[in-house]
């Protein structure tokens, strides 16, 4: 399934993510500057370009919208993405730095999950997918950390392969007991969520 990758504003690198010749990239307004310093070449700009200090050669295709809009830079880039029919999303270097932009950003994993786009946020620094009655097996070359929180108001879920493991605890919205778990070394970790929604952060530091 051919990707498409949006690179995001704000302060995480993305000079360590692997890309391939097949991939779309879309830079969502400042994230052109970040493509520009991983050495990755962009097939288009989209946002209203008030965070952009490289200058946009004129062979780069740009969308450029209203400063006041209710779509975020990065959303306006997702929908670009569905227009265009990708049904695999991944959001580049969305974390870190504003947090209120952090949350906007895995509110768009929700979107997206809604949508039945397959969709994850990866970067140098932070990895994150949303399941919902699903499985997700994952590498501990991935990641330190996992965290595994309810997006629903309660979720049923079991861990495997990690350092503590869960066999279907309900996990409350309410109650963060799934933050800073630890891979095994050289295991993989399975994830179920058999019931609900839940976010699954991996953090890299």
């Amino acid at each position: 399934m051919k990707r498409c990758l949006i690179i995001c504003g704000g302060p995480e690198p993305c000079r360590n993510v692997e890309i391939s010749e097949n991939d779309f990239v879309i830079c969502a307004d400042g994230g052109y500057d970040k493509a520009i310093d991983a050495r990755i070449a962009p097939d288009m700009v989209v946002g209203d370009l008030d965070s952009i200090k490289s200058d946009i050669p004129s062979d780069i295709k740009t969308v450029t919208a209203p400063a006041h809009k209710d779509d975020t830079d990065t959303l306006l880039a997702v929908k670009l993405a569905l227009k265009k029919g990708f049904r695999h999303i991944c959001l580049v270097g969305a974390c870190g730095g504003r947090t209120d932009q952090t949350i906007a950003n895995l509110s768009v994993l929700i979107y997206l999950l809604k949508k039945g786009v397959w969709a994850e946020i990866i970067g140098d620094e932070c990895n994150a997918m949303i399941i919902k009655n699903d499985t997700r097996t994952l590498s501990a070359e991935l990641s330190r950390y996992l965290s595994v929180f309810s997006v629903s108001k309660s979720a049923v879920v079991s861990i495997e392969g990690a350092e503590y493991e869960l066999s279907r605890y309900k996990l409350k919205r309410s109650f963060p007991i799934g933050v800073s778990n630890e891979f095994k070394e050289s295991t993989d970790c399975v994830i179920t969520a058999h019931k609900g929604t839940v976010l699954i952060m991996m953090v890299k530091k």
